[in-house]
């Protein structure tokens, strides 16, 4: 499983979950991961043990909302390797749940700086690497909440992720010409925490709750795993992907298909 060699892939958020699982998917691949996250020891770790299994990585401490940082990490890599093939914009923060008359200026800012204005500080940055080489791969991972909205979120949230599609849609038009594709990919309820935890940082329900949700409506009965998101990125970067632009992908066990339902119901269907 060489497709990748001598690609370098960036992935943020990249120290735990799908952006983890993201890294270790490329780097069997024969790409070098560049493990990008805020949390710099918990990078290091997973570049370390990428490389424990004889595979290429290397690990960057970085805020993406910070644009200096961005474009300077994105210029080291670039002077290491001499190229950047793949984008994952996996980063982002959530800002916890509060209704709207109750959410901070501060939280609203944060979250948007962090999942909405750090995509497009990296897209941009990795994109003028690209553009000469006119090649390139760019993911963005939004998510369910940007397309469907989310009672468990608070409004920062599913706003920041429903403007990494239109980011994608636009970075797409303009990076075709040059041989970039740009694509999204919009997961669904996805383990990145034990069950409990998960339960509570993802959506604040018990997990007795979020049983029943999946019980109900995700007609595959389980949890999404990250590596279901990573093989997914995986394949928007692969050769067979090659004509796919500017798509916004749903992976979310079919729950697509109940939130379609019930607004067929509304309108009388």
């Amino acid at each position: 499983m060489v497709e990748f060699k001598n690609h370098v892939a960036i992935v943020t958020g990249a120290a735990r979950g799908i952006g983890e699982a993201t890294a270790w998917a490329f780097a069997r691949r024969g790409a070098t991961a560049v493990i990008v996250d805020i949390n710099g020891e918990g990078a290091e770790k997973v570049a370390n043990d990428i490389r424990e299994k004889g595979f290429n990585a290397i690990a960057y401490t970085a805020d993406v909302a910070d644009v200096k940082a961005v474009d300077a990490l994105v210029e080291d890599v670039f002077k290491k390797y001499g190229r950047i093939d793949i984008l994952v914009n996996n980063a982002y923060i959530s800002g916890g749940y509060a209704i709207v008359t109750e959410t901070s200026q501060e939280t609203w800012d944060k979250v948007i700086a962090v999942n909405l204005t750090g995509s497009f500080n990296f897209a941009r940055a990795c994109a003028a690497k690209m553009i000469p080489k006119r090649y390139g791969k760019i993911i963005n991972i939004s998510s369910g909440a940007g397309t469907n909205g989310s009672l468990s979120s608070g409004v920062q949230y599913p706003a920041s992720k429903a403007g990494i599609i239109g980011l994608t849609l636009g970075l797409a038009g303009d990076l075709a010409p040059f041989g970039i594709n740009v694509n999204c990919i919009t997961p669904g309820l996805i383990r990145t925490w034990e069950p409990e935890e998960m339960a509570k940082q993802a959506t604040g329900w018990t997990l007795e709750k979020v049983k029943s949700y999946i019980n109900v409506e995700v007609p595959l009965k389980r949890v999404g795993e990250p590596e279901d998101i990573a093989e997914t990125v995986v394949f928007l970067a692969s050769k067979g992907a090659s004509y796919i632009v500017g798509e916004v992908i749903n992976v979310d066990g079919g729950g697509i298909l109940d939130s379609v339902a019930k607004r067929e119901s509304l309108l009388g269907f």
